[in-house]
């Protein structure tokens, strides 16, 4: 990844000059860190060395053993003894090491004798610096507690740009480590401070909805934690995926739906606090964890901000979660009080009439925008009143997305964004027309869209770098404080460069894309990489092609276009077939057009249905147990032998619950059959037929 580098520099790896630094003289001396496989290094820790120093140099002592097959010896800064400079060079006397080179992971006594120290460096800032006998990695660490991993930073920053490891997906066939028998890198000065100072990018593990997946699929818990386990398991350790590519540092705000209780604690002997329905009623016992409230009533207002600033009373934290329910099986308040809080020139949006017998009645309506600014500045004044330092979390997002037309947010509200989508052009034009006007409302704006959830029911094919990175760069440079992704759903054979490509824009939103996508496809499938990179691109054609015609997102997965798209994995496939870890990189990502041309055909089983008025002919009926079964077969096979490629258990979950319309109930005894000969029997609670 050169091109998007402020400051590039001169590595050698076993004698090959890979990158320059302008204005750096070529003779300038290498450190050398090992030859021939033995190291002539030794890393060096503080006394007392931070968390983020001790793990840094767990994982590069890992790492330079995996590359050149000598283990590095870790000493504390005790074994050097006596301490001086002489012409840039340290030298010790008196300790117990003989001369040599060093490796000073974190802040010690020898960096701060070499004048490195984290001063300067922000939240989760680096320094990477070379001396004649010295390498520096360290961070800001304890310095700044928002973000504390900087020397853990400095580790993978450095063996990912200077020793050219990567970390394309997890697990073992996700890692590349060169493997060089000798290692030297030339001059280093390199320092950064990452602009965001939240960057985080959810990860989708285990819960209820996996379970309900499983249960379809006919495998347990355990099963499901083991193959994973398993599936992740790396030679070098790394600090995962997600620590390897530096995302973390905190805003330390608490959001989220912060009224789930309203109901239970409230609703008998405060009615009037809840949404009037458009039949007249403020019920919300069918969805009470969802329940709405009736926000312009003072008592209610009152009410919370007790709530809050007993929960700030009790707690060393600095905010306090304000954002509304979502979901739910009630309506906004219709109430004369609430109507005239709204905007009569906002946005119109559609709302939903959930009272008996109104049978989901749609009907338009203006933002809610303003009656929950009215509703969230009252809560605001009471608590800031008593904690004047707090901030209250809201979210832009459903029927308040739009932003504010009259009313003025208060200055300890920060807004979490939700609203820019993959699956419309449209939305995505809204979405950052609305971020614009949001940042004139707050200065406190951070992202936390839901952009990773395309076809996370599908587990399809979503590949929308470009537009993400031009976003990304755009938001970064203006008013995006930090991020919360909402969530990597590990569909890495058909996501994965998204969620890599995040990742790296998180530490420099400025970067080039496409030399990222050149990065990633040459180091991860070598000779197979045009071949590859043509693969992704035409990924992302098809997704450009959804969000322009806001197509289903398995609509363009015709069995031509997946013909297309096997010829450039075989192409790959041969290409690399003297390399076999590239080989098996192509082979998982094969495993993902697998999984796409199941999917998408039947998801031509269910438009064929529909657009038959959902009537279910004797032949479709057959045809789609075929293809239900061989669905059935192969997300098993996948979730056993490849549970990172397509994560199938979210897949049931979310998207095989209409499966009986095509009179599916279960796999056939057949399909069982051949689930159990393949040595994976389903579990014995689920038999053919069975929901």
């Amino acid at each position: 990844m050169q091109s998007p580098r402020s400051c590039t520099l001169t590595l050698v790896l076993c004698g090959a000059s890979l990158l320059s630094r302008p204005g750096m003289a070529s003779a300038a001396p290498a450190l050398t860190l090992a030859v021939d496989g033995r190291p002539s290094a030794v890393i060096v820790l503080a006394a007392k060395p931070s968390a983020a120093a001790r793990q840094g140099a767990e994982i590069l002592a890992d790492h330079l053993f995996e590359i050149c097959g000598g283990r590095f010896r870790t000493v504390q800064e005790g074994e050097l003894g006596e301490l001086r400079v002489k012409d840039g060079r340290l030298v010790w006397t008196a300790g117990r090491l003989p001369a040599g080179n060093l490796i000073l992971v974190g802040e010690s006594a020898p960096t701060r004798a070499l004048g490195a120290t984290a001063k300067g460096l922000g939240a989760g800032g680096v320094l990477i610096r070379t001396f004649p006998n010295a390498l520096v990695l360290l961070g800001a660490d304890q310095a700044t507690p928002s973000d504390p991993w900087g020397t853990r930073y400095a580790v993978t920053r450095f063996l990912e740009r200077d020793l050219g490891c990567r970390y394309l997906w997890p697990g073992q066939d996700g890692k590349v480590v060169p493997k060089r028998r000798r290692i030297e890198v030339g001059p280093i000065h390199r320092t950064h401070t990452p602009v965001l100072r939240q960057r985080r990018i959810r990860s989708a593990g285990y819960g209820e909805r996996t379970q309900k997946g499983l249960d379809r699929l006919g495998a347990t818990k355990e099963e499901y934690l083991r193959a994973y386990a398993k599936a992740r398991g790396t030679r070098s350790r790394g600090a995962g995926w997600f620590g390897w590519h530096c995302l973390g540092g905190s805003l330390r705000l608490r959001s989220g739906h912060a009224f789930g209780h309203m109901w239970a604690r409230y609703g008998k002997e405060h009615p009037e606090w809840f949404a009037m329905q458009p039949n007249g009623s403020r019920d919300q016992s069918q969805a009470p964890l969802r329940c709405r409230l009736c926000v312009s009533n003072p008592e209610l207002v009152e009410a919370i901000a007790r709530e809050k600033i007993e929960q700030l009373n009790r707690a060393d934290v600095r905010s306090a979660s304000i954002g509304p329910n979502d979901g739910g099986r009630s309506t906004f308040c219709t109430c004369k009080a609430c109507e005239k809080l709204d905007a009569p020139d906002g946005r119109k949006l559609k709302l939903i009439d959930f009272s008996p017998g109104a049978n989901r009645r749609t009907f338009e309506h203006v933002s809610l925008t303003d009656r929950y600014v009215h509703f969230w500045n009252g809560i605001a004044r009471r608590v800031v009143a008593v904690h004047p330092d707090v901030w209250l979390t809201a979210d832009a997002y459903s029927v308040y997305a739009a932003p504010p037309v009259r009313a003025k947010l208060h200055p300890n509200i920060a807004i979490r964004f939700v609203g820019i989508s993959y699956r419309s052009d449209k939305k995505r034009a809204q979405g950052l027309a609305d971020w614009d006007q949001w940042a004139k409302a707050t200065r406190k704006l951070y992202f936390r869209p839901n952009l990773l959830l395309f076809a996370r029911r599908q587990g399809t094919p979503a590949v929308y770098v470009h537009k993400m990175a031009k976003d990304f760069r755009y938001l970064a440079g203006h008013s995006m404080i930090g991020t919360d992704f909402d969530s990597c759903m590990h569909h890495w054979a058909t996501q994965g460069l998204n969620y890599y490509v995040l990742a790296q824009l998180h530490w420099k939103p400025d970067l080039d894309v496409d030399a990222v996508i050149d990065d990633y496809c040459r180091a991860g499938f070598g000779r197979g990489a045009e071949h590859v990179k043509r693969y992704l691109l035409r990924l992302e054609g098809l997704t450009d092609e959804i969000a322009a015609k806001e197509l289903t997102v398995t609509e363009p997965y015709t069995p031509k276009v997946t013909s297309e798209l096997r010829g450039y994995l075989s192409q790959a496939a041969r290409a690399t077939r003297d390399d076999p870890a590239a080989r098996r990189r192509v082979a998982f990502l094969l495993r993902g057009l697998e999984y796409t041309e199941v999917r998408a055909a039947w998801g031509r089983l269910f438009r064929e249905y529909n657009d038959a008025g959902q009537k279910l002919a004797p032949d479709l009926h057959e045809r789609g147990r075929k293809v239900l079964d061989r669905n059935w077969l192969l997300s098993r096979e996948i979730l056993y032998h490849d549970p990172l490629a397509v994560n199938v258990a979210c897949v049931a979950w979310g998207g095989w619950g209409y499966f009986s319309r095509l009179g599916w109930r279960g796999p056939s005894a057949e399909a069982v059959r051949k689930a159990a000969d393949s040595g994976r029997s389903p579990d014995q609670n689920t038999k053919p037929g069975s929901p």
